[in-house]
């Protein structure tokens, strides 16, 4: 590890989120925000460029999804030290961090001591995902999930979803409610409730956790 601060590149297509971040940081003497990147492949090059000791990244962003900008950053660089700070939460997104080769995963509610104690956790060589998730409950969890991975799926190259289908399951995968869902698109409860039911009908599963599953392993968040 180098002597001095640690240098951490953020990644989140938000503004609000990516600079509250910033500045949070920027208050703390042993940590330096030395880039950041609003989308995975802005991460990678930026990534490329700066060679951070830290990345904290969101999962989903445009362009390229967190996950599989971090997968390409650790496949090349094996050694990388990246924390997702994300909306999501659960051992699906769990085993999703674990698999692309990230080191923790924090919420984006989490206080300052604590995602300070992440960083330099992660820097050090450490996992962190948070109280609960001992060595070997990580290692249940990459059990469960390489296996469950391994059975058939949907492919979403047999499914043809609309693009409010798309936007519907993008905001389940956040765990917003079907009211919630539809306080923000603009329709009713109940549309809401048919769109998720007709999601589940073509995707052949039975509820919102296989939704998830789904937009995980096809990329879609």
């Amino acid at each position: 590890m180098s002597e001095g601060p640690v240098r951490v590149l953020i990644a989140d297509d938000h503004n609000l989120v990516r600079g509250g971040i910033v500045s949070l940081l920027d208050s703390i003497d042993d940590i330096y925000v030395v880039g950041e990147a609003d989308n995975g492949r802005d991460l990678i090059n930026k990534y490329t460029e700066i060679h951070p000791d830290v990345v904290l990244t969101d999962i989903s962003m445009p362009v390229m999804s967190g996950i599989e900008a971090v997968k390409q950053i650790t496949k090349k660089d094996p050694a990388a030290k990246v924390l997702f700070v994300s909306v999501y939460e659960g051992d699906e997104y769990v085993y999703q961090v674990l698999n692309a080769g990230g080191k923790g995963l924090v919420h984006k509610s989490i206080v300052k001591g604590e995602l300070v104690l992440a960083i330099k956790s992660v820097y050090q060589g450490d996992q962190y995902f948070g109280k609960g998730y001992t060595e070997s409950r990580l290692d249940e969890i990459v059990k469960k999930y390489s296996a469950a991975n391994n059975t058939e799926t949907v492919s979403r190259e047999d499914v043809q979803l609309s693009p409010r289908e798309l936007e519907v399951l993008r905001y389940v995968c956040e765990g917003l409610s079907s009211a919630e869902i539809g306080s923000i698109l603009g329709i009713s409860r109940k549309t809401v409730e048919t769109h998720r039911g007709s999601l589940m009908k073509k995707l052949k599963v039975s509820s919102s956790s296989q939704m998830i599953k789904y937009a995980i392993l096809n990329k879609i968040i």
